[in-house]
């Protein structure tokens, strides 16, 4: 009995020692050379397939990308300085050069047309250019713009304070060299016509005066030298006429005598 056991037990141990030859056994994992052969072996193969004939021996790496990153630069600044040519005018027409800027200065000398002067200051309420004069005891003088063509950098001149202003003296009294009347009837009375002639003692007046009987009947000119009244009169009527020269210190006058109409 135990021997018949023992055949059967041979027997079974033989059958599973047959079927375990027979199993698939698992793959044993690649070294790392047999890895890098593998992968050789792989790219001869493909080279060929592809008809390349010269050997791959080199294994390549994805160059990386890099992403340059520009600073933004600041634009420059530039500096502009303008160009600096020295102040002139031109004297377009014949002017004064006056020792002030205004026509109560004193005349210092008349420049003629295209006559060419520097300029070293100015007056913008007046309009007016301080300039340097060689004809002027000062060395300068003040020209009125409106006669004058500036030119260069005049708009870096600066701005001058005028001089005061010399007190004028008031101007000499004229003195009478005729009048002349005649007397016409108009029916009731007399139209009287005066001419008045008188010669001008003075070069700084401001004008002329004339009055009749006291009352105002002209203002002229600098200047002046006749004028021609018409008046009414009555019979037996006298008429005066007074004449004076002002400026602003004052007047001088002078009187004529009295006459009329009979």
């Amino acid at each position: 009995m135990r021997a018949k056991r023992f055949i059967v037990a041979a027997t079974l141990a033989l059958v599973a020692a047959i079927l375990a030859c027979n199993l698939p056994t698992a793959p044993r994992p690649l070294t790392t050379d047999e890895q890098a052969a593998t992968a050789i072996e792989a790219t001869f193969i493909e080279g060929r397939r592809n008809g390349a004939d010269v050997p791959i021996t080199a294994t390549f790496s994805p160059i990386p990308n890099f992403i340059i990153e520009k600073t933004p630069t600041l634009a420059a600044t530039k500096t502009i300085t303008p160009t600096y040519s020295t102040p002139m005018l031109v004297v377009r027409e014949q002017t004064n050069c006056r020792a002030g800027p205004g026509q109560d200065y004193e005349v210092i000398f008349t420049y003629l047309p295209n006559k060419k002067l520097e300029i070293v200051g100015r007056y913008g309420l007046e309009n007016y250019w301080l300039v340097k004069s060689a004809e002027s005891p000062t060395g300068q003088c003040w020209l009125w713009g409106e006669f004058v063509e500036v030119s260069g950098s005049y708009w870096a001149v600066s701005s001058v304070t005028p001089p005061p202003t010399a007190t004028k003296a008031p101007p000499n009294a004229p003195s009478f060299q005729s009048w002349d009347y005649f007397c016409e009837f108009n029916g009731s009375g007399f139209d009287l016509t005066v001419t008045l002639k008188w010669s001008d003692k003075s070069n700084n007046e401001t004008g002329f005066r004339l009055f009749r009987n006291g009352e105002l009947v002209a203002d002229l000119p600098a200047n002046s030298t006749a004028y021609t009244d018409k008046y009414k009169i009555d019979s037996g009527q006298n008429v005066s006429y007074r004449l004076e020269a002002y400026n602003a210190s004052g007047a001088e006058g002078a009187s004529t005598n009295s006459f009329g109409c009979s």
